[in-house]
């Protein structure tokens, strides 16, 4: 049976005026044991009291984050120089939310700038250049 099912019991035998631990073995007597915790059972009767009968779960997960990728490419191109905290007290959202974005659009902090992650074309080349070993003549 699915989470609803059981907390709509729970529910109920909590305007019975039943407690936590009798719904609880009740439950498990019903549906087999370990099916119901007298812990959880406890938690939604607290929960009852307070008068919060609602029955659904929070929302889970990452909250989404209010930074759009093209425009904080904008922001860190006029000035690459700005530190995570900088750029993320700008866009009003977490340093962690600014750092996955950055990754997403390529880019990486190197010698205090951010710069695009990817080498150029004249980037490798020079590269290379410095790598070759010139023979004795």
């Amino acid at each position: 049976m699915e989470n609803m099912k059981y907390r709509i019991i729970y529910e109920y035998e909590f305007h019975r005026g039943t407690s936590a631990a009798e719904t609880t073995r009740r439950i498990n007597d019903v549906y087999g044991g370990g099916v119901a915790k007298e812990n959880t059972m406890r938690f939604w009767f607290q929960r009852f009291r307070s008068g919060n009968f609602d029955l659904q779960n929070k929302p889970r997960g990452r909250p989404e984050t209010k930074i759009d990728n093209t425009e904080l490419k904008a922001i860190v191109e006029a000035d690459p120089s700005q530190t995570t905290s900088e750029i993320a007290a700008g866009c009003g959202v977490s340093d962690k939310a600014v750092l996955i974005h950055l990754k997403q659009i390529g880019k990486v902090r190197k010698l205090e700038r951010w710069v695009p992650h990817e080498l150029s074309a004249a980037n490798r080349q020079t590269r290379v250049d410095c790598c070759v070993i010139t023979q004795p003549s």
